[in-house]
């Protein structure tokens, strides 16, 4: 099998789709029709273990020192989502990359290197029209742990993914959300830390019906929590029938396309 790195760099992605592959943890990568890579929460080290003491489990399929991306999207500040050790090497191995994140990011993100020029400061309730995505913001409840959290819908060329960062489900705040018809769901299942459990995820997928709904930031660490993806499989069949609900292994990549989906 290929380094992730250079299959993520060799990949065409047809028009009107977006490819996308799971990095564990909540980390995603997406690649555009245009060639743009854009990377949401990327955990690609054991940062964590050395700052809490929380040994990693799950090895990251790619290393930072393999990543191309032209943005770097970050939910909030938590060190298995703004990785301090990752994005070091991220910005300086890609001069051009921008980052967005919400304003609890900026100490971390100014730690790693990443001058102003080079942030975007995300509020919630806005739409933010990029190069390589649009982006559409509410707040996350991810409670005291982070109170500038964002969850969002990421729009890659009339692909929604609708992407919850760490949060408890907030049914009425992830409204605008849900009216924006997304796609794809990639949901955290945790249940620790005041985030969703896999039936929460389940249920927020009832409520925002997309066709794709796939679970995330599970099994990365023994303390993070009972996830159950499994459980999250077997809510969605109950919930939802209707969404194709599926898992992914780190490094595993699936093809979202307007209208149909797709894999492979």
């Amino acid at each position: 099998m290929k380094p992730l790195g250079r299959e993520i760099s060799a990949t065409e992605v047809p028009a009107g789709a977006v490819r996308l592959w799971w990095l564990g943890q909540a980390g995603f990568a997406f690649k555009t029709h245009a060639g743009h890579v854009v990377l949401v929460d990327p955990y690609l080290s054991d940062a964590v273990e050395r700052l809490h003491g929380f040994k990693r489990l799950s090895l990251p399929p790619i290393s930072p020192e393999e990543v191309r991306a032209d943005l770097v999207v970050l939910t909030h500040e938590h060190a298995d989502h703004l990785d301090p050790d990752a994005v070091p090497v991220i910005a300086r191995n890609n001069p051009h990359c921008r980052f967005a994140a919400p304003s609890g990011c900026v100490a971390g993100l100014a730690e790693a290197g990443v001058g102003a020029d080079r942030r975007l400061i995300m509020e919630p309730g806005r739409r933010y029209e990029l190069e390589q995505v649009t982006i559409h913001t509410v707040p996350a409840d991810h409670g005291d742990y982070s109170p500038t959290a964002l969850c969002f819908v990421l729009e890659f060329d009339g692909c929604r993914v609708l992407y919850t960062g760490d949060t408890a489900l907030r049914s009425e705040t992830f409204k605008p959300l849900y009216d924006l018809q997304p796609d794809i769901l990639l949901a955290c299942i945790n249940g620790g830390f005041g985030n969703m459990t896999h039936v929460d995820a389940a249920m927020m997928a009832q409520q925002a019906k997309p066709r794709v709904a796939i679970p995330c930031h599970f099994w990365t660490f023994a303390e993070q929590g009972a996830a159950d993806p499994a459980g999250f499989l077997y809510a969605c069949k109950h919930f939802c029938p209707d969404v194709q609900a599926m898992l992914l292994r780190p490094g595993e990549g699936f093809t979202l396309r307007q209208g149909r989906e797709g894999g492979g």
